[in-house]
């Protein structure tokens, strides 16, 4: 049985919530949450999702490769 492949092609978001004297930072964006739940759900299957964007060379898209 051949793997089948989905590649989901888009931006990632940066996003910043002020607790007080806190930032909060995470990551989302609708092209990086459809490739996470769709791997989530399909991870039984025979199924490789994967995630193509493009990095900046700084703090922010560190973080995002390692998170």
């Amino acid at each position: 049985m051949s793997q089948y492949k989905i590649a989901i092609i888009g931006e990632c978001m940066v996003e910043l919530q002020r607790k007080k004297d806190l930032l909060k930072q995470s990551f989302g964006g609708d092209t990086l949450n459809t490739a996470l739940y769709l791997s989530r759900l399909t991870e039984n299957y025979n199924i490789s999702v994967s995630y193509i964007t493009a990095l900046g060379n700084d703090p922010f898209s560190t973080e995002m490769l390692t998170t």
